[in-house]
């Protein structure tokens, strides 16, 4: 061993070190290590539901049996046992659990507390709802116009009756459920304003597209004749911002049947793009704007409408901001205000009237489960 005092080396069995005098303890067990005193720790207690109940609680003198609860006999006619007393009251003494608070057959209810809060708040519910349903359905005033809405509507209200109005279908069937919805009010009021109307795409599938939305303007004025003359196509135009720019120096030429096309529009193939009094673009690709605005608006004056999806309107914004696209529409909320200016429930109409009884279906659900809980 060695003497933790004067650090010399001393017999294995000595009680004291031979050197300093000091008393020397044999040398203790190892400690163990962690994995070798695991299972010596005791295990984590075991939490269960419900209340615990106190090993140490007494019960009072109050809740034991009294003399004539002990000779009556059980109500479930079972033999009362006995036991030894354990805890000095009294050997002999018949063990029976003390009478509970409430009898399972008889609960006991609890009192009725009155709350007229909730009375209130269910009536402040009530009126938020009235409220927001007459201002969706319209008890405000109608949805909002924008003033971009206004000036396309004041731009074609102001055209006269000769004037060309050159129409630019950019999109395809993919997004045709959006964009009809603006295009059709659109057109509608170009052919109740009795102008001469001129087709062009630069999309394959926008001949068809253009179709569509021109039967569609057609059945919404209840199968009437319209007195407009009928809009020359001049078709697909394969090409980009090149086709356009040849078609703002001659749209006659850049037919693919000139002299057709000479003949509906009632124009000379020397004249260019500015003999039009409005251009209007249906737009779903930010290029094909872009295209519009370099290659036709920043050279000619005439004025450039583009209605443009709500994916793609943001992006154009700019554009609007320096005068290059004069109007800009986007989506259905300004289909839904052209119509309402326009004074026609087309398809935004309907389908805002859709969405208002779906609205209404699903509140009455909410304040029908909110007066059903209350009472």
């Amino acid at each position: 061993m060695i003497c933790p005092s004067c650090g010399k080396e001393a017999p294995e069995h000595a009680e004291s070190c031979p050197h300093c005098g000091e008393e020397l303890h044999a040398p203790g067990p190892p400690p163990r290590l962690l994995g070798q005193i695991q299972g010596l720790l005791p295990a984590e207690p075991v939490i269960t539901s419900g209340r615990l109940i106190d090993p140490t609680h007494v019960v009072p003198l109050q809740a034991l049996p009294t003399a004539d609860q002990v000779a009556a006999p059980d109500p479930q006619n079972q033999p009362a046992t006995t036991t030894p007393a354990t805890n000095g009251i009294g050997a002999g003494a018949p063990l029976q659990t003390p009478p509970a608070a409430t009898s399972p057959t008889t609960p006991h209810a609890l009192p009725q507390q009155d709350a007229p809060g909730h009375w209130m708040i269910a009536s402040l519910f009530f009126l938020v709802i009235a409220f927001g349903v007459l201002w969706h359905t319209g008890g405000t005033g109608g949805a909002p116009v924008r003033p971009a809405v206004k000036n396309a509507y004041a731009f074609i209200e102001i055209l006269p009756s000769d004037a060309r109005v050159l129409i630019s279908w950019d999109y395809d069937p993919a997004t045709q459920g959006e964009l009809q919805l603006l295009a059709q009010p659109l057109l509608l009021h170009l052919q109740q304003k009795k102008v001469r109307m001129t087709f062009v795409s630069l999309r394959p599938f926008g001949v068809n597209v253009a179709y569509d939305t021109l039967v569609g303007a057609f059945y919404q004025q209840e199968h009437t004749v319209m007195a407009a003359p009928p809009p020359a196509r001049l078709g697909f135009i394969p090409g980009e911002g090149i086709a356009l720019r040849s078609l703002a120096l001659s749209p006659i030429q850049t037919s693919s049947a000139p002299r057709i096309s000479a003949l509906s529009m009632a124009m000379e193939p020397d004249m260019d793009v500015a003999a039009f009094d409005l251009i209007i673009q249906f737009s779903a690709d930010m290029a094909s704007s872009r295209d519009w605005v370099e290659q036709v608006s920043t050279q000619w004056q005439t004025p450039l409408i583009v209605a443009a999806s709500g994916a793609v309107a943001p992006m154009l914004r700019p554009y609007e901001q320096t005068g290059q696209i004069r109007v800009l529409l986007a989506g259905y909320p300004d289909a839904l205000a052209y119509e309402q200016l326009l004074g026609q429930r087309g398809p935004a109409t309907r389908q805002a009237t859709s969405q208002t009884l779906a609205l209404l279906l699903f509140l009455g659900i909410v304040s029908f489960a909110a007066l059903r809980s209350l009472l």
